[in-house]
């Protein structure tokens, strides 16, 4: 039996959920989705005027883009088109859905305002998707070819590149730039822009930097240091040091380094003077920061969750799957692009040398697996070109040539329930592995569901 098959089998449906466990974290679930809406709703209503302006500002978006495929699509019958939220079916605001007919053939389309946030860029792809699949399941008189997004240029790019991960078999992707002003949207090619050219950051780089700031730190933490974490930043040019993921202090400088300590945003240099403030800070954070901890509304307690889950996943990576290897995972890893710099949550190998791809998340997120294609690509770029090796990771090790497998963890009942509507248009190359953990993770975390997730073929 070949390596990826043995791959395969492992991740059928290696461990049974625990149904009592999942019946009561399903009713919370669903009570905290209803509950993030309202508050969600609540904020938005607490400014009048903001949500007056926007919902305008979305109204003639809406108008200018129907003029539009009226003018490119003439003769074809615009239906279901609407930018109103709905949470049952997690259609959003953001975005103006409709389908376009032409007898027996539709095509879904989406458009979106370049004056819509970041976060309505970065979920266009998933949200088309899932309204595509809506479309398929309700259309009985028309074949639902494809999916049409309509994109203002600063969101292209990230877009082809997600589009290109996407199996064509099962979908007909195509990315227009256009904005309101424009005449005519321009067709984007995604072959020509779906490859990431991607830099991967050195790893002896921060190792050196760590053992450079060992001494030093250990020397100013004392009694606390058995909670203490060192790591490197990813872009080696500190260390880091953390309490159960959030980070509490940082070392900057080899030649005279200097210790920098507080949250992000507010660090004070320690100098003789606050050393005391210092050692003060260190125990409330470690007592604030706990599984145990009397005061879960405090900051110290709140910030950085998906850092905590990491902390505790690195201290044995094979609770997730026995099959990586626990002395090869490296967390927070840079891997730049043109674009952007990608962060990858966790980099793994297993036994048989292939790599893993692991991002992680604690709240419910409908762009999890669309978020996950960034990395998995980025990280097949430089596998293709050998790049871990020459960085300086894996060492030892002989990588396999299958593509990376992805693996997506969070509590088990804060995915997103679309998740699977996502990932059965993604390329079947993409192996991808759900785990699902416990909801009291902090106190340590069990493994409810491991199960591979599948697209079509």
């Amino acid at each position: 039996m070949s390596a990826r098959a043995v791959d395969q089998r492992h991740h059928a449906l290696e461990d049974q959920p625990r149904v009592a466990e999942f019946a009561a974290q399903e009713r919370e679930r669903a009570d905290n989705r209803q509950r993030e809406y309202s508050d969600h709703h609540d904020a938005e209503q607490r400014d009048d005027k903001a949500v007056r302006a926007r919902a305008g500002d979305r109204a003639q978006f809406r108008k200018e883009f129907i003029s539009l495929l009226g003018r490119e699509y003439s003769g074809w019958r615009l239906e279901h088109v609407s930018n109103r939220s709905d949470l049952e079916h997690s259609f959003s605001t953001w975005y103006t859905r409709g389908l376009a007919r032409q007898g027996r053939t539709g095509w879904a389309f989406l458009g979106v305002a370049e004056s819509e946030t970041p976060a309505a860029m970065d979920a266009i792809l998933a949200h088309g998707l899932i309204w595509l699949d809506w479309l398929r399941a309700q259309s009985q008189h028309a074949t639902v070819a494809g999916l049409k997004l309509f994109l203002p240029p600063a969101a292209v790019r990230l877009s082809a590149h997600r589009a290109a991960l996407l199996n064509n078999r099962a979908v007909q992707v195509e990315i227009l730039e256009w904005k309101p002003g424009n005449d005519r949207p321009v067709s984007i090619d995604i072959k020509d822009l779906g490859n990431v050219e991607t830099r991967l950051a050195p790893r002896r780089q921060g190792e050196l930097l760590v053992n450079a700031h060992r001494p030093l730190l250990e020397e100013c933490v004392g009694d606390s240091l058995d909670q203490m974490d060192f790591v490197a930043d990813p872009f080696g040019n500190f260390t880091s040091l953390r309490v159960r993921g959030l980070e509490i202090a940082r070392v900057e400088g080899q030649i005279n380094p200097q210790i920098y300590f507080g949250l992000e945003g507010s660090y004070r240099k320690l100098e003789e003077i606050n050393r005391g403030e210092f050692r003060r800070f260190i125990q409330q954070v470690v007592d604030v920061r706990d599984a145990h901890s009397r005061n879960k509304s405090h900051e110290y307690y709140r910030l950085q969750s998906e850092r905590w889950l990491e902390s505790l996943l690195l201290r044995d990576i094979t609770r997730i799957d026995s099959e990586l290897v626990p002395e090869c995972v490296y967390p927070q890893v840079p891997a730049f692009s043109a674009a952007d710099r990608g962060i990858i949550d966790i980099l793994g190998v297993t036994r048989r040398g292939r790599l893993a791809v692991i991002e992680l998340k604690v709240h419910e997120d409908i762009n999890l697996p669309v978020q996950g294609l960034d990395y998995w690509l980025r990280v097949k770029w430089l596998q293709d070109r050998g790049q871990f090796h020459e960085r300086g990771y894996f060492r030892g090790v002989e990588l396999s040539d299958d593509p990376p497998l992805l693996y997506l963890v969070c509590p088990a009942f804060r995915f997103h329930s679309t998740i699977e509507r996502v990932v059965r248009y993604l390329d079947h190359a993409i192996e991808i592995i759900q785990v699902g953990l416990n909801d009291q993770w902090r106190s340590g975390f069990q493994v409810l569901f491991r199960r591979a997730t599948r697209t079509m073929r």
